[in-house]
């Protein structure tokens, strides 16, 4: 099966076929995809794996192995439905596509406060694997969700992503932890988020690795919501990392904070694309978006697109900003005269660049694994 060559007319899911002809398949000139090197991925002819239902084990966490969710706690409810609701605003069109091939989605409501794991495996060679996790949350608990990534798959194509609606009162800090250490693979992750009235998102994003990943997020924000948003990318060989984000105001009094950190290294290409729309009915909001990124030598690109679009007067804050640039000499040197050797020194300020985000976060585990990879790839 190809992307760029999906016949449409096969498929029942009339609302979303219409849908994806009104946007047409994605392209290399695709606005959002223009920088990720679409091509090979959309003209490459996979197998089509369909994720089969089984049993649902107990287990310490939510597992979910090639879009089939093998364990879950007791304390979680998991249902397997057959079709879902959909976001029709998405801008992403492999958001439509994952939905139109996925054979159901995996819905997981959470009402209980607490701490919970998702661990997504990818194990197929050669593979389009669809799937789609809804995930519910109830009105006024609060619940954090750590996302691990353990991907052993080659020369395959994943597209998945969560579907989350955040309840009235409600929060949601979801870390989604990305490592992908094999060259040809892919993963696009198209992502829909609800929050409701007074309901607060927090994401952190840590992409890791030599793969391609891309991540498109379309966030819409109720009265009072707050979004919270911070992005570590960490990119080395030839990898392709990325995020891409639409996150729109629709309420009044609505809040988001979007910070971007990136390093990387040898070939490697980073992508920061993120609009932040204000709506004529969300007055009031405050929106605030940085993107920082040191490049290690001269092959590494980065792109940084911070974006705004307002459609109201009033407005309380509005504030992006972009910077690209290679390790402050003056800072090696000065660390260098104490004594300190050049790769410790450029350790240390790495770690400096990247140290609100690990503060906010507030968990040592991912700072030490950040400085694990980062002195393996050394």
């Amino acid at each position: 099966m190809k992307i760029a060559q999906l016949n449409l007319e096969q498929y029942d899911k009339k609302a979303i076929v219409q849908k994806l002809k009104s946007m047409g398949l994605p392209t290399p000139k695709t606005e959002h995809l223009r920088y990720f090197g679409i091509r090979p991925i959309i003209d490459r002819d996979y197998e089509y794996y369909t994720p089969e239902v089984s049993r649902i084990e107990e287990g310490e966490n939510i597992l979910i192995e090639d879009g089939k969710v093998t364990a879950a706690p007791k304390s979680v409810y998991v249902e397997i439905e057959k079709s879902s609701k959909f976001d029709d605003s998405h801008y992403d069109q492999f958001y439509y596509i994952s939905h139109l091939l996925s054979p159901y989605v995996i819905h997981i409501e959470i009402d209980e406060p607490g701490e919970y794991k998702i661990v997504q495996k990818f194990t197929k060679n050669g593979m389009l694997v669809p799937y789609r996790v809804k995930i519910s949350v109830k009105p006024n608990i609060r619940i954090k969700i750590t996302e691990d990534i353990l991907a052993i798959s080659d020369e395959s194509l994943y597209l998945n992503g969560f579907d989350i609606e955040i309840g009235d009162y409600a929060a949601l800090t979801l870390i989604s932890n990305r490592v992908t250490n094999i060259e040809d693979f892919t993963n696009i992750g198209s992502h829909y988020v609800k929050v409701a009235k007074d309901a607060v998102f927090n994401l952190y994003t840590f992409d890791f690795g030599n793969a391609k990943t891309l991540h498109n997020y379309h966030v819409l924000l109720d009265e009072r919501a707050v979004s919270d948003e911070n992005h570590i990318i960490f990119g080395k060989e030839k990898s392709k990392l990325g995020n891409t984000f639409h996150i729109e105001h629709r309420g009044k009094e609505a809040k988001t904070t979007q910070l971007s950190r990136n390093i990387l290294k040898d070939k490697a290409r980073g992508i920061f694309d993120g609009l932040l729309i204000v709506k004529n009915s969300a007055k009031h909001a405050s929106i605030y978006q940085d993107s920082k990124t040191i490049l290690l030598n001269c092959g590494a690109f980065m792109i940084s697109k911070p974006q705004m679009e307002i459609y109201t007067e009033y407005i309380q804050e509005a504030t992006h900003g972009s910077t690209t640039g290679h390790i402050d000499e003056e800072q090696l040197f000065y660390l260098r005269q104490r004594g300190i050797s050049e790769s410790e020194a450029k350790e240390m300020l790495v770690l400096s660049f990247l140290n609100e985000i690990f503060e906010k976060l507030g968990d040592e585990e991912f700072k030490e694994e950040f400085v694990k990879i980062f002195e393996e790839s050394r």
